[in-house]
C-alpha cells in the first residue's frame, strides 16, 4: 500500500493504551460508586427512617432508591419533583379520605377517587407523577384509629427522608468520582 493511502492513526500506541487504561478504569470508578451509592442510600435511609421512628422505614429505602438516576442534574430533578409530588398525593389522600368519611365510602372508592384527581395533576406535570401512588400508599397503610393526617404526614416523611438521603450520596459520589478520575 504506498504512503498516500495509508490510514494515519492521530495516536501514538502508548497513548492510546494509557487511553484505555483510563477508560476502563473511570468505568470502574464510575461503576462502583453507582452500586455503593445506591446500596448506601437504602441501607442509610432505612436505619434513619427507623431511628426517627417512622412506621414504615420501607418507603424511605425504595424513595432513596427511586430518586437516584444515571446523572447528578437528573437525581436534582427527580428529588424535586418526588418531594412536591409526595406532599401533593398525601393531601390529596387526606381531603379524599376526610370527604369520604361523611359519605361513608370504602377506601377501593377513595382510592379510585385520589388517584383520578393524581392522574390528573401529573398529566399536565409528569414530575409530580409520584402524586398518584403516594395517594393510595397513604390510604392503604393507615392503621385503625390513627388519623389519616397523621399517617399520611408519616408517609410523606418517609419518602421525603429517602429522596434527601438518595440525592445526598449521589452528590457525594459525584464529588468522590470527579476526585478520583483526577488522581
Amino acid at each position: 500500500m504506498p504512503d498516500s493511502q495509508q490510514i494515519r492513526w492521530p495516536y501514538s500506541w502508548p497513548s492510546v493504551a494509557v487511553g484505555i487504561r483510563r477508560l476502563t478504569v473511570s468505568s470502574i470508578i464510575r461503576a462502583v460508586a453507582f452500586v455503593a451509592r445506591c446500596s448506601g442510600a437504602a441501607t442509610c435511609a432505612y436505619v434513619a427512617a427507623d431511628a426517627a421512628g417512622l412506621p414504615h422505614a420501607v418507603w424511605a429505602a425504595i424513595s432513596a432508591l427511586i430518586v437516584s438516576q444515571e446523572r447528578l442534574d437528573d437525581t436534582t430533578t427527580s428529588l424535586t419533583g418526588r418531594i412536591a409530588g409526595t406532599i401533593i398525593g398525601a393531601c390529596i389522600a387526606v381531603v379524599i379520605s376526610v370527604a369520604a368519611a361523611r359519605l361513608a365510602t370504602g377506601v377501593a372508592l377513595q382510592m379510585a377517587v385520589a388517584v383520578a384527581v393524581c392522574a390528573t395533576i401529573a398529566r399536565e406535570r409528569p414530575r409530580l407523577r409520584v402524586c398518584m401512588w403516594t395517594a393510595p400508599i397513604v390510604l392503604l397503610t393507615t392503621e385503625p384509629g390513627v388519623p389519616i393526617s397523621i399517617e399520611a404526614a408519616y408517609r410523606a416523611s418517609e419518602v421525603i427522608l429517602g429522596a434527601l438521603i438518595g440525592g445526598a450520596f449521589h452528590w457525594a459520589a459525584e464529588v468522590l468520582v470527579h476526585r478520583l478520575a483526577r488522581a
